[in-house]
């Protein structure tokens, strides 16, 4: 969910709110780099990868790690928005021809 305009999320319990501004700003500005380069936007909602998923494609490029929370408050920051806000992990009107989603040998 959106609280204040950032995403705060909930699940099992669990408070997650922490965001990428919690973060030096040498790793945002990688963070955004990286989602810059790797996704891109299209008109239409890509269903089979969520913000759960792609956190863990950057961290496997970049070696930082991002909750999810932190991930989502990211992609906002570089102007995607989520499908469904309410939804613990987010989609997005991305392409799937992104590089990030080539399978890298």
């Amino acid at each position: 969910m959106l609280k204040n305009g950032r995403p705060y999320s909930i699940e099992n319990g669990s408070v997650d709110d922490a965001l990428i501004t919690d973060h030096s700003q040498e790793q945002i500005d990688i963070v955004c780099n990286w989602i810059q380069e790797n996704i891109y936007p299209r008109k239409t909602p890509l269903n089979s990868h969520t913000s759960y998923g792609i956190k863990h494609l950057l961290e496997d490029d970049t070696g930082i790690y991002l909750t999810n929370n932190e991930f989502k408050d990211a992609m906002l920051l570089c102007g995607y928005e989520p499908v469904d806000p309410n939804e613990l992990n987010w989609t997005y009107c991305i392409s799937k021809k992104s590089p990030a989603f080539i399978i890298k040998k």
